[in-house]
């Protein structure tokens, strides 16, 4: 029973081991290049975590959460890399953890010391567990480029592939048919919810837009970390005629080639068919307008007949009938009878002296049947009759009597 009290008194502690160099644990940051700590905005940024001890490990190993303002940290590869090494005549076995950073604003940050849970075979052949910490870590981010902003959507990664698919719910396009645009972006060493939301909600008077929801995957194979975001929108026709569904851009900075890319999404030309429907929608106001005037057009074509049952047509009626029907007799009848009427004379030659006057009333009078000559010179009779009325004075009011008075 006093053995067992002694032995747990000197039962050994993780961070004895650690002051014994029975266990080490470092970290460092890398962009997978060995690069200085000093990176950019949206770059990935490897924070590595290793375990080592010159036996062996004997339970699990968890690291605690990364928290930093302004940076997106993740543990995207879930399984350590095991192996081991010869160092100072002993076999190490070696633990190595990643986790990836992203910085998304210019700055200088600090990774904070991060308490990792492990479990070692003390010396002694007892198992040990607690908690190391790592050394904090510094690094500096900004702008790759005088070009990018950080008030403007891009992303950072060493090779983007994009691919846009089309579909259609019917060959032949009417309306109430649907387009199906679907965007796949896919980035190397980026994170997913970094890329760029292309397909957005616009709408127009020939579509509606319907957007699907986004699906963002981030994934590891052999310490390559890929990420992929898909958009899809459904189009769903609205009106008739030719229309375009826009193209996109995004701009991404190649840090494997320290340029940065823009990349073009084509838009897509489209034409559909009007349904009954959707015809009486596009032209309601025309239909409305068109409909309204044939409306009136009618009203005064009865109203007109009606009046006329009961009373004499009127003159230029009658002549427009007889130049319609080419009865050039009977129009240049009703030619005179609208000079007499009109100036007092009885001579088309006499009633005026200007040239065109003249030359147009020698024209009928000689029998040159054409319409417009007809009604040219109905419309200078009717001038003149105007003119003379302009410039005649009122009759004088007839004098009242002296008796009489005026009310």
């Amino acid at each position: 029973m006093l053995l067992l009290v002694s032995s747990s008194s000197y039962a050994v502690t993780i961070q004895q081991l650690q002051k014994s160099n029975d266990v080490e644990i470092k970290a460092w940051l890398s962009d997978g290049k060995d690069k200085l700590p000093s990176f950019s905005v949206n770059e990935q940024v490897i924070l590595y975590v290793e375990v080592a001890t010159p036996r062996w490990l004997t339970g699990g190993t968890r690291i605690e959460s990364v928290e930093i303002s302004n940076v997106i940290a993740k543990q995207r590869n879930q399984l350590a890399t095991n192996y081991t090494e010869r160092k100072g005549g002993q076999t190490w076995s070696r633990q190595r953890w990643e986790i990836t950073l992203y910085p998304v604003k210019s700055g200088s940050y600090t990774v904070p010391p991060l308490a990792v849970s492990v479990q070692v075979s003390a010396p002694d052949g007892s198992n040990v567990v607690g908690s190391l910490y790592t050394q904090p870590l510094a690094f500096n981010v900004s702008l790759p480029s005088g070009l990018l902003s950080e008030g403007t959507p891009w992303f950072t990664a060493t090779n983007v592939d994009v691919k846009q698919e089309w579909s259609q719910s019917s060959d032949d396009l009417k309306v109430g048919d649907a387009i199906t645009r679907k965007v796949t972006v896919e980035a190397q060493d980026s994170l997913s919810v970094l890329l760029p939301n292309l397909l957005k909600s616009e709408s127009s008077t020939y579509f509606q837009a319907y957007p699907q929801p986004h699906r963002l995957d981030d994934s590891q194979t052999r310490g390559d970390y890929q990420s992929s975001r898909v958009e899809e929108t459904v189009y769903v026709i609205q009106q008739g005629g030719d229309f375009k569904l826009p193209e996109h851009q995004f701009q991404w900075w190649n840090a494997k080639t320290n340029k940065l890319e823009t990349v073009t999404l084509e838009g897509k030309q489209f034409h559909a068919r009007h349904i009954p429907a959707s015809f009486v929608k596009a032209n309601l106001r025309t239909l409305v307008t068109t409909l309204a005037v044939l409306v009136i057009a009618l009203g005064m074509f009865f109203a007109g007949k009606r009046y006329y049952r009961s009373h004499p047509t009127p003159p230029w009626l009658l002549f427009w009938f007889e130049v319609r029907k080419g009865d050039w007799s009977k129009a240049r009848a009703h030619l005179y009878r609208h000079l007499r009427v009109s100036t007092d004379h009885l001579e088309m030659g006499k009633a005026g002296n200007e040239k065109a006057w003249l030359t147009t009333s020698h024209q009928v009078q000689s029998g040159e049947g054409k319409a417009r000559i007809f009604q040219k010179m109905w419309r200078m009779i009717s001038n003149k009759h105007k003119s003379s009325n302009r410039f005649k004075l009122p009759k004088a009011l007839p004098k009242l009597d002296k008796g009489h008075k005026q009310h």
